[in-house]
């Protein structure tokens, strides 16, 4: 099929037309130079002037998870507690009589008054079915009793790597991970279901790729969702390409993936396998991160991390062996030393294999030197910004709150690729884009380290080539040139000519992925 898209602005090129066959960019060129093909084409779009840019690369994110978000309950705009008892209460009426209550994305700290619902609340709801409601980070939920009860969690129950606070019903870490092995079984139909809607939501915002962590998001069973990414990109179902972080419950799981045959690069352009992924420690916002020295807001804790050094080093020396990279959640300064530490033994000079660090949050001046030094992939979330920037200085305090989310200065000395760690933020790319520009939240009553402000160019390269860079993919994607995948997105404006406070109104008109348009406004 031959598509020719006419009267655009496209970025980083004089030309305006953009010539398609099938998936693939053949000419770029103008409507005048090209008549006698786009007379022998089967659809010609006039876009009016309206600007151009390669499809947007989330770098990091769960699309699995974030399509069961978009079916369960969504609490992110709540802002109190009642207000997210409210609305478990009006599903909670909507559920068949066997089935969990599930909801996701509270931010305490966005409350009126800032306290967690608890195991109380969900138990005044319904103490015979099984309530469970994750925080916005992921790395902190609440449960009421039957709940609990089904995940054997007794008042005294412990878990390696994680808490269980029976009394008030909270869970961290690896103990949600222990609930998760009690929610309904997935089949191969549910985690399409939920990959097609997590995809729909990616395309709205203009994504075309994604790198993502999906194997045990929601089931422990990473075989069976390995086996519907291959079919569904099989089948051509697959409308983002899907480079998966690859994150397993134990390292003999991991084990027998890599004895079938798994590692890096397996796989086509819709579905590849990508790095290992660990989750070394929580969140900032559920205070679990693990620093150096305590929160300045919670003296006493400084958090903790879900691996030894050792632990870390069994999954990375395992990993290395089968010439696979690993990429870590590192989000407190204390885990970032620890990973770098275990990464010093294991990268080659220029780090040819792109090991990495997700999120780059809490880094002092000497840890950024040393993941620079050691040439790191670092996939950073600007999207955070606009809720951190008003608990950072109340959490670490304003030393530490000076170096961190420095992602300006990993943009321009390694390969710093941008993204939304979704579901725990709505993949807006363009949002991401002011704020990786402004440093400042969208209300404007926060902001955090202006120095590390991006220009607009800077940030739109961030989801764009420097993902596909990540991905060792800048031969098929992330730019709009003659011979690429025609993936691309269609802007109302030019993002980077507006005032950087306005970025956020850009809206996204059209969604081109393999040349077929799979959003349009």
């Amino acid at each position: 099929m031959k598509r020719c898209f006419i009267n655009a602005t496209i970025w980083k090129h004089s030309e305006t037309a953009i010539l398609v066959e099938d998936d693939r960019i053949i000419r770029l060129s103008t409507a005048e130079a090209l008549q006698d093909e786009i007379s022998r084409c089967d659809e010609v779009i006039d876009l009016n002037g309206q600007f151009v840019c390669p499809g947007f690369i989330d770098s990091h994110l769960h699309l699995l998870e974030l399509g069961r978000y978009l079916e369960n309950v969504q609490l992110h705009t709540c802002t109190s507690r009642q207000q997210v008892l409210d609305r478990l209460r009006k599903r909670e009426k909507e559920l068949e009589p066997d089935e969990w209550l599930l909801g996701r994305g509270f931010n305490e700290e966005l409350f009126d008054v800032p306290e967690m619902p608890t195991k109380a609340d969900l138990d005044s709801i319904s103490t015979t079915r099984p309530i469970a409601v994750t925080r916005s980070c992921g790395h902190k939920m609440v449960v009421n009793s039957k709940a609990l009860e089904l995940a054997n969690m007794e008042e005294d129950s412990m878990v390696e790597g994680g808490t269980i606070d029976f009394e008030h019903g909270f869970l961290e870490e690896t103990a949600i991970t222990v609930l998760h092995g009690v929610w309904p079984k997935e089949t191969a139909e549910s985690i399409r279901r939920s990959i097609l809607r997590g995809q729909q939501e990616c395309n709205k915002y203009g994504i075309t790729a994604v790198g993502s962590d999906d194997f045990i998001s929601i089931t422990h069973d990473w075989r069976l969702v390995l086996d519907v990414f291959m079919k569904m990109a099989y089948h051509g179902e697959l409308t983002v390409r899907v480079n998966e972080q690859c994150e397993f419950p134990s390292p003999e799981e991991f084990a027998q993936f890599l004895d079938e045959g798994y590692t890096m690069d397996v796989g086509d352009d819709l579905f590849r396998i990508g790095p290992l992924k660990i989750i070394a420690d929580g969140s900032l916002g559920a205070r679990t991160a693990a620093l150096t020295k305590d929160y300045s807001d919670d003296p006493g804790n400084s958090g903790y991390m879900v691996y030894s050094r050792s632990e870390l080093e069994t999954w990375v020396k395992l990993a290395s062996d089968y010439n696979m990279p690993t990429i870590t959640h590192a989000i407190g300064d204390r885990t970032v030393r620890e990973v770098l530490n275990v990464y010093d033994k294991f990268v080659l000079p220029g780090n040819p294999l792109h090991y990495g660090l997700v999120h780059c949050q809490i880094m002092t001046p000497t840890e950024i030197r040393r993941a620079i030094d050691l040439n790191l992939c670092c996939y950073f979330q600007s999207l955070f910004i606009d809720d951190d920037a008003k608990i950072l200085k109340a959490r670490v305090g304003s030393d530490r709150a000076a170096s961190s989310y420095p992602f300006k200065t990993l943009y321009e000395t390694v390969i710093a690729s941008n993204g939304s760690d979704a579901p725990v933020e709505t993949p807006d790319v363009v949002k991401g884009i002011q704020m990786a520009v402004t440093r400042t939240s969208l209300d404007g009553t926060a902001s955090m380290n202006p120095d590390e402000r991006m220009s607009a160019e800077q940030a739109l390269e961030s989801y764009t080539a420097k993902g596909a860079e990540a991905f060792f993919a800048t031969d098929r994607f992330g730019s709009i040139e003659e011979g690429m995948y025609a993936d691309f997105v269609v802007l109302d404006q030019d993002l980077t000519k507006v005032p950087a406070e306005d970025i956020h109104k850009t809206k996204v008109m059209m969604t081109v992925m393999n040349g077929e348009t799979v959003f349009e406004r």
